[in-house]
């Protein structure tokens, strides 16, 4: 028999090899640390020293997107526009994380030709109350975005511009009924469904995006009536592939599991789509 290749020698051989594999992963990590806390030390103070936890609107702005607003309403954040419905509070978050930012050096903005750095007009824009911050295109060297402040022009790494282009429904609270909503009563196609209140009460859909998709002619029919009178009407639609709580106004499509689904209307055959 071969010792060299004998179960306990390859052990050892594949023992080694991983060690060496993190080693190398360790010793990886250890140079990027250094990089990235030797670069944060060489950065000057950041976009603004505005305290995010005093900020009451903020108000979104671009060439190529929707534009959007959101109002703090006392713990929480309601978006304004284009939608009036409350917002993801983690989301509205980072917006206001940008303004923390730290920048890598700043220029007098007579020094640049705005036209050319996507600043006139600016290609996005974010408002923080009255703080505005304009954001161009970015530098060939490092990538960092150009970002006015006043009459200065900011140089920042753009790990921020996914943010401000986000679809507006993705910023959306994914709960199907707003926060602390009292629901008077519940009719699933026509049906009353008292029973599946406290249900629908705490359901959150994986994610929301925009309908564009007229209502289903077969799909389960959802009325909801709050205790102000209001109404909101959805419906469950199942295909092979997704389940959706379409809200009619506005059309938004509320992503669910089967099992989700299957719980919010009471029916465990709902459960498979």
């Amino acid at each position: 028999m071969d010792l060299a290749s004998s179960p306990a020698s390859m052990m050892k051989r594949a023992t080694r090899i991983n060690l060496i594999l993190i080693g190398i992963v360790a010793v990886l990590g250890l140079v990027t640390w250094w990089q990235v806390n030797r670069e944060v030390a060489q950065f000057e103070p950041p976009l603004s020293a505005l305290d995010p936890a005093t900020v009451k609107q903020v108000r979104v702005g671009c060439l190529q997107c929707v534009a959007r607003r959101f109002e703090r309403l006392g713990e929480h954040w309601q978006m304004r526009e284009p939608y009036d419905l409350p917002a993801d509070d983690a989301q509205v978050a980072r917006l206001l994380s940008i303004a923390a930012t730290p920048v890598r050096s700043r220029r007098a903005l007579t020094s640049l030709d705005a036209r050319k750095i996507g600043l006139a007009p600016a290609l996005l824009s974010l408002a923080l109350d009255n703080e505005h911050f304009d954001i161009g295109t970015t530098d060939a060297f490092h990538g960092d975005r150009f970002v006015r402040v006043g009459d200065t022009i900011a140089m920042v790494p753009d790990r921020f511009s996914p943010f401000l282009v986000a679809a507006p429904a993705s910023e959306l609270d994914r709960h199907l009924l707003p926060r602390g909503t009292v629901l008077a009563s519940l009719r699933i196609n026509d049906q009353d469904r008292t029973d599946l209140i406290d249900a629908w009460t705490v359901a959150v859909a994986e994610r929301i995006t925009a309908s564009s998709t007229p209502a289903d002619a077969a799909g389960t029919r959802i009325d909801l009536q709050l205790g102000d009178g209001a109404m909101i009407r959805y419906q469950i639609i199942r295909s092979a592939d997704r389940v959706v709580a379409r809200r009619s106004e506005p059309a938004l499509d509320y992503a669910l599991s089967a099992e989700q689904a299957g719980m919010l209307l009471g029916d465990a055959e709902a459960a498979t789509p």
